[in-house]
């Protein structure tokens, strides 16, 4: 999160480049996330990782922090082109272009799972908290879209999807760890 930190103290310098920090934090938001989602597939192909899987809450929220950076990052650069006062009429104004809205439906489907990742709310949840967590999949194929479309990043996206998608295919097959 280190990095996110930077981008924040560096958006409130007079000179920042607030467009160039808001798709930085856009990509780490999609690192984290791609990270959360790929954890179980890895730990399923190799024993080693399986050691690591309590990392996971952790990255979880990491990508949710950091889609809230960039959410706020985002609030920023429109309130730089907005009329005084008008922030939220110029967000209002977008929130339902296809690219703006894969951003706003991925965070509000983080945003149960983040609310979830605390041992009381496992607890509370029982099995069903399994599918709360699940809901980082399309949370994640919508976080690709939005960066596809609005972030000029259509190979990237399509490398992390491919990889992503690739490794949850692993979830439909036998166990078949491998020491490291």
């Amino acid at each position: 999160m280190a990095p996110l930190g930077l981008l924040c103290w560096q958006a409130f310098s007079p000179d920042s480049d607030l467009d160039a920090a808001t798709a930085a934090s856009g990509n780490w938001a999609m690192a984290w996330l791609a990270a959360a989602v790929v954890m179980t597939p890895l730990a399923k192909l190799w024993r080693g990782l399986a050691r690591l899987l309590w990392l996971r809450r952790a990255v979880g929220l990491a990508a949710f922090g950091a889609s809230l950076v960039h959410l706020w990052l985002y609030l920023r650069v429109m309130g730089d082109y907005a009329e005084p006062g008008g922030t939220w009429a110029l967000v209002w104004a977008e929130a339902f272009t296809p690219g703006i809205l894969t951003g706003w439906l991925a965070l509000l489907l983080m945003l149960p799972p983040a609310l979830a990742s605390n041992d009381a709310a496992m607890r509370a949840l029982r099995a069903a908290w399994k599918r709360v967590q699940r809901l980082a999949l399309p949370a994640a194929a919508l976080a690709l879209l939005h960066m596809a479309v609005v972030h000029d990043g259509l190979m990237l996206a399509l490398a992390v999807a491919a990889l992503a998608g690739g490794l949850q295919l692993v979830r439909f097959f036998p166990a078949t760890r491998k020491a490291l």
